[in-house]
């Protein structure tokens, strides 16, 4: 995860342990694209977000880039969009296996994400954030411009 300040945009990348074909990758980005807008037309929200989902190479992976406005994100549209790589690429995700978190981990987990995104929305950040998730735990630092 990535915060760029300028442009209040927040970046999610995901590694996937091989070469996803051009056409495996179209077919994933239009279905999470039409995802992202109809979950806002659900919640009814009028402005247009901005949305792009990418990938490139490194080596034998593949990088999936999910860029998202802050303004306008949720973390209900944050799950969303896990739910739609997991679905997508399952067993070949690069995860950290974390996975049996239990019931009280996963909602201060929620609670963090949420209380990060108010936080992006209510403040003028200038710094410039970097997150991972190493066992279990979400760390997040500040990027040197």
């Amino acid at each position: 995860m990535s915060y760029t300040p300028d442009s209040r945009v927040l970046g999610f990348s995901f590694m996937v342990a091989r070469r996803v074909d051009a056409d495996e990758f179209d077919a994933f980005r239009r279905l999470a694209l039409a995802s992202i807008s109809v979950y806002l037309d659900l919640v009814r929200l009028e402005d247009a977000p901005v949305a792009d989902i990418s990938s490139s190479y490194l080596g034998s992976v593949t990088q999936v880039q999910l860029t998202r406005d802050v303004a306008t994100l949720t973390g209900d549209e944050i799950s969303l969009l896990i739910g739609l790589i997991l679905d997508a690429f399952g067993d070949d995700l690069v995860t950290d296996r974390s996975e049996d978190l239990g019931e009280e981990e996963l909602m201060v987990q929620e609670e963090f994400i949420a209380n990060l995104l108010a936080d992006l929305k209510e403040t003028t950040q200038e710094k410039r954030l970097i997150g991972f998730r190493e066992e279990g735990r979400v760390m997040v630092f500040n990027r040197p411009a």
